[in-house]
């Protein structure tokens, strides 16, 4: 499987019978790993998740990140010395009640509860076209909202949001 180490969220996830998962990501998703997005009216935005933002894990323990990946994360484990463990833990995040919509400054990324006790990485992908919009931000301690700066035309995009520990959103977004 693939994962997005910022926010540990995996992404991607096939089963590899008889061999190890190899130590470059690139291997298994070419230089970018294509997530599709139906727009609507027979139209799908394409968002491409660069081979420099993934890493790979092998991790066959849990059926169910082949059929719902986005649902599950990647948690570093750290060992009785405290390093990090030599195989990271794999855990289902709790589903997602983001809210997502777009005002003139961004792409708006709301979280039902804010989260007191510490920062929360955000990363969001938009689609523009044959183009992806790569946006990172921070929910920062306290806060139930980000506002991911970037411009879009009016329309539908496809839109991939990863909030560290909630699962993870694929779905169209449309701007007015």
């Amino acid at each position: 499987m693939v994962y997005v180490p910022d926010t540990g969220h995996v992404v991607g996830a096939l089963g590899l019978t008889g061999a190890q998962a190899p130590a470059d990501v690139g291997v298994l998703v070419g230089p970018a790993l294509p997530l599709r997005v139906a727009l609507g009216g027979g139209e799908t935005a394409v968002l491409s998740l660069r081979d420099r933002q993934l890493a790979p894990l092998a991790a066959d323990d849990e059926p169910g990140v082949f059929t719902d990946p986005l649902a599950f994360g990647v948690e570093q484990v750290a060992g009785p010395d405290s390093t990090v463990a030599a195989k990271p833990t794999l855990l289902r995040l709790p589903p997602s009640s983001t809210q997502l919509e777009f005002n003139t400054d961004g792409l708006v990324v709301s979280v039902p509860l804010a989260n007191a006790s510490q920062d929360t990485t955000v990363l969001a992908l938009v689609s523009a076209g044959d183009e992806t919009h790569v946006l990172a931000g921070v929910l920062a301690e306290g806060q139930k909202s980000v506002t991911l700066p970037v411009t879009v035309d009016s329309g539908p995009h496809g839109v991939l949001v990863l909030v560290a520990g909630w699962a993870g959103r694929l779905e169209p977004v449309t701007k007015q």
